[in-house]
């Protein structure tokens, strides 16, 4: 367990005052720790633009600050799919884990998202998971699914502070998947249209067109797992094994037998494994 990691006085008294010098403190509120149990939930008061984001926040009990894995879900989904599952399985383990949602909970609606304003979401949570009492700051790490795991990845490789990446069946696809629902998008002058079939805006194609995800993802130079199904329909292995040839350090876990969502059962509990091992292996 890593929850023995001892508490440092001298770092959590100089983000204090720099959160009470920008008149902006917060706390981690617990919401649940029933006796015995060996995690605590929170529910820290995270927004964007003056908006709420829904998620929670899994922490080991005891004392912290704990390392801290942010962890987003994929296309449509929210925290209750999988990445709030994990999340529990990492605290027991002694990590903070936050899951959140990237959209209304209540709608679902990806009109007016793409992954760039996804990218947006996750950096300001990252930012201000951070500035919370029970996290260090030095030890945060990302862990997304499918879409979550694009965006994960993109983030990672334009910020200095995380410090491994863990990507469930990333979905790199979804550049070519673009590209096929519109054609003539690289021509001068394309105009980007809504995609009604798709639940989409013409914002999304416009944004993910706009760069390529494997030169970007090239400039993160710590270490990453993929894990990945080689039964997954939706986004082919493939993309994955570029990924890996791509990454200066990166590791590709295939799960036999898996598709697309490590939801439950072996899937579940295998991808859950290679991630606290990997994870585990890189606190400082």
């Amino acid at each position: 367990m890593l929850s023995s990691i001892k508490r440092n006085d001298g770092k959590r008294w100089s983000r204090f005052a720099a959160l009470f010098a920008s008149s902006l403190l917060i706390i981690c509120f617990t919401v649940h720790s029933a006796k015995g149990e060996s995690t605590m939930l929170l529910k820290p008061e995270i927004k964007q633009n003056g908006v709420s984001i829904e998620g929670v926040l899994y922490t080991p009990n005891g004392e912290g600050p704990f390392p801290t894995v942010i962890l987003t879900h994929g296309f449509t989904g929210n925290y209750t799919y999988i990445t709030g599952n994990i999340a529990k399985e990492l605290a027991k383990a002694g990590f903070a884990a936050y899951a959140f949602n990237l959209r209304n909970p209540d709608t679902r609606s990806m009109l007016n998202t793409s992954v760039l304003t996804e990218a947006a979401t996750l950096d300001t949570v990252i930012d201000q998971i951070k500035a919370l009492d029970c996290v260090d700051p030095e030890q945060i790490f990302l862990l997304g699914e499918s879409q979550g795991g694009f965006v994960s990845a993109y983030v990672a490789a334009r910020r200095e502070d995380i410090q491994a990446l863990v990507l469930y069946y990333p979905a790199f696809v979804l550049q070519d998947d673009a590209k096929e629902r519109n054609p003539g998008w690289d021509e001068p002058g394309h105009v980007f249209q809504d995609d009604p079939s798709f639940g989409v805006s013409a914002i999304y194609a416009r944004d993910a067109l706009s760069f390529d995800i494997y030169e970007v993802i090239a400039n993160y130079h710590r270490d990453v797992l993929i894990v990945h199904g080689d039964r997954d329909t939706v986004v082919p292995l493939t993309y994955s094994e570029r990924a890996v040839s791509v990454y200066d350090h990166a590791e590709l876990k295939i799960i036999h037998g898996a598709g697309h969502g490590f939801y439950s059962g072996e899937p579940f509990r295998i991808s859950t494994q290679y991630t606290t091992d990997f994870l585990a292996s890189h606190i400082q």
